[in-house]
């Protein structure tokens, strides 16, 4: 089942999520990356995770693009540590953590 976030991607922005291999097998942890160019009426974005990402943290996934999406609309790449491409776009890596309680 589609989570809300990730139908909120496809209807409202017209990005669906991507699985592809990109790498990276020695660091489980990374699920996926988001990658941004941006255009002449705001953004174009790109969203790919490991295949077969289970469908909470595949949820997850989408409610974080969601997120960083509308963050670097509004706000620009600084807050969420955005990278540059050697190609000029913005790409940034999920990477699960799990923290120690309070």
């Amino acid at each position: 089942m589609t989570s809300l976030a990730e139908r909120h991607l496809l209807e409202h922005y017209g990005w669906p999520i991507e699985e592809e291999d990109f790498g990276r097998h020695d660091e489980p942890e990374i699920g996926g990356c988001a990658l941004l160019a941006e255009v002449a009426d705001g953004v174009q974005a790109r969203f790919v995770i490991r295949p077969n990402l289970d469908a909470e943290l595949r949820a997850m996934f989408a409610e974080w693009s969601v997120q960083r999406v509308e963050r670097f609309l509004e706000h620009g790449p600084e807050p969420d540590g955005w990278q540059r491409t050697s190609a000029g776009h913005w790409q940034l890596w999920t990477r699960l953590v799990s923290l120690p309680p309070l």
